[in-house]
């Protein structure tokens, strides 16, 4: 049953979001925490684990947690069934596209579009600050908000390193460079805390 649980959590999660792996986060969190299939700690190391690894995001997120709870099969049902619906959507666009692309309601709704993956973006970054550098808990009918100054440093440092190298050599940084160097410094900063 586990099978038919993470095709149908990972094609809903495929069908539904709009903008590529990052938007998926959110819809990614509500089916893995509802599910418990991790806790809110293993995601947000999920999310690097997936980000840091080659291949989309989304992708690696879905093949991790099908992993994690179905093993092999588990992997394959959840990654097909993240990609499926992108695939079958994409087909049918390439046969419907050339007809009706300049049809007024078409841009319509590729303009909605456009707008909600925006937001979808922007609610994956605002989780992942949250829920890494500002971690909300409910306990005993309080919310409390713990800030993690050691990772809110490291992220300040990373960013203005990110800006500053981009200013030295006056044009775009490589993401794979700023990987790196994220990488070394959160082990510097780890061994200096």
């Amino acid at each position: 049953m586990i099978y038919l649980y993470l095709f149908l959590e990972f094609f809903k999660v495929g069908l539904f979001t709009i903008g590529g792996g990052y938007a998926m986060i959110p819809l990614i969190k509500e089916a893995v925490l509802s599910h418990g299939w991790l806790s809110e700690a293993e995601f947000i190391d999920m999310i690097g684990l997936s980000e840091v690894t080659p291949g989309p995001i989304a992708i690696n997120m879905a093949t991790f947690i099908g992993s994690n709870q179905g093993g092999i099969l588990g992997a394959t049902v959840a990654t097909i069934g993240v990609v499926l619906p992108a695939f079958l959507i994409m087909l049918l666009i390439s046969i419907l596209l050339k007809k009706f692309i300049k049809k007024r309601f078409v841009q319509a709704a590729l303009g909605g579009m456009k707008t909600v993956a925006i937001a979808l973006i922007a609610s994956s970054a605002i989780i992942l600050f949250s829920d890494i550098l500002m971690p909300v808990s409910y306990v005993d009918g309080n919310f409390n908000i713990s800030v993690n100054l050691h990772l809110i440093k490291l992220f300040v440092l990373i960013v203005a390193g990110y800006f500053l190298l981009k200013i030295i050599f006056k044009k775009k940084v490589s993401p794979v460079f700023v990987i790196l160097m994220s990488a070394v410094l959160g082990i510097v900063f780890n061994y200096l805390a």
